[in-house]
């Protein structure tokens, strides 16, 4: 059971995934429960694997999709970069036992 980041459309809360079925390598369906006792909404939805956003390093991958497109590779690689405001466990324990 994993905390997805997404909300409950009933009252905005998180929802949790109870779980999930593939149907393909590249579709599941998703069994969504609301994490608030109050609520308690259940959802199902689907997820996807619609492009690749770089190759496979496999010499014969199972499966070959299509390359996403150009904006949406860019959009991907600015999720992928380090967040620079985020505090360096190494550097915070470092200073605490100095």
């Amino acid at each position: 059971m994993s905390v997805y980041n997404q909300v409950c459309p009933a009252c905005c809360s998180r929802l949790r995934i109870r779980s999930s079925e593939g149907q393909s390598p590249c579709f599941r369906t998703v069994y969504y429960e609301c994490t608030s006792l109050v609520c308690g909404a259940k959802f199902s939805g689907s997820q996807t694997i619609d492009y690749e956003l770089s190759p496979s390093g496999l010499e014969k991958p199972r499966l070959k999709l299509p390359l996403a497109p150009h904006a949406e590779r860019m959009q991907a690689a600015r999720f992928s970069q380090p967040d620079t405001d985020q505090i360096d466990l190494f550097d915070t324990e470092e200073s605490s036992h100095a």
